[in-house]
C-alpha cells in the first residue's frame, strides 16, 4: 500500500448496499414507468395512476402539486376538450396522473 492509496475514497458496506438498494428501486420504477407508457400508447390502462409511479427528480424543474389542486388543472385542462384536443403537460407529473384518471372515470 503506498501513500497514494490512502487518499481513494470508499464508501463502506452499508453506504453501498444503500446505493446498491437506490439503483434497483431507480431501475424498477423505471420499469413501471415504461410499462405504463406502453399501456397508455395502446390506450390500455390498467388501473388507476398513483403518483407513486414517478419520483421527483431532483435535476429536472418539476411542480408537484397537492391532489386536490392537481385535481382542479386536470379538471380545467380537459374542460371542453374532445378526442380530437391535444394537451402537453409539462413539467407537472401530479397533474399528468389526475388527467390520466380522470379521462380512465370518463370512459
Amino acid at each position: 500500500m503506498t501513500a497514494n492509496d490512502e487518499d481513494i475514497p470508499t464508501l463502506s458496506a452499508d453506504t453501498l448496499a444503500a446505493l446498491g438498494d437506490f439503483y434497483s428501486e431507480r431501475e424498477q420504477n423505471e420499469k413501471r414507468l415504461e410499462d405504463l407508457m406502453a399501456q397508455m400508447e395502446q390506450q390500455q390502462p390498467q388501473a388507476p395512476l398513483s403518483m407513486n409511479m414517478f419520483l421527483e427528480d431532483w435535476n429536472a424543474s418539476q411542480f408537484w402539486y397537492s391532489e386536490e389542486t392537481a385535481d382542479l388543472l386536470a379538471q380545467q385542462l380537459l374542460d371542453g376538450a374532445t378526442v380530437d384536443t391535444r394537451i402537453a403537460i409539462v413539467s407537472a407529473p401530479s397533474v399528468f396522473v389526475q388527467c390520466k384518471n380522470l379521462l380512465v372515470r370518463m370512459q
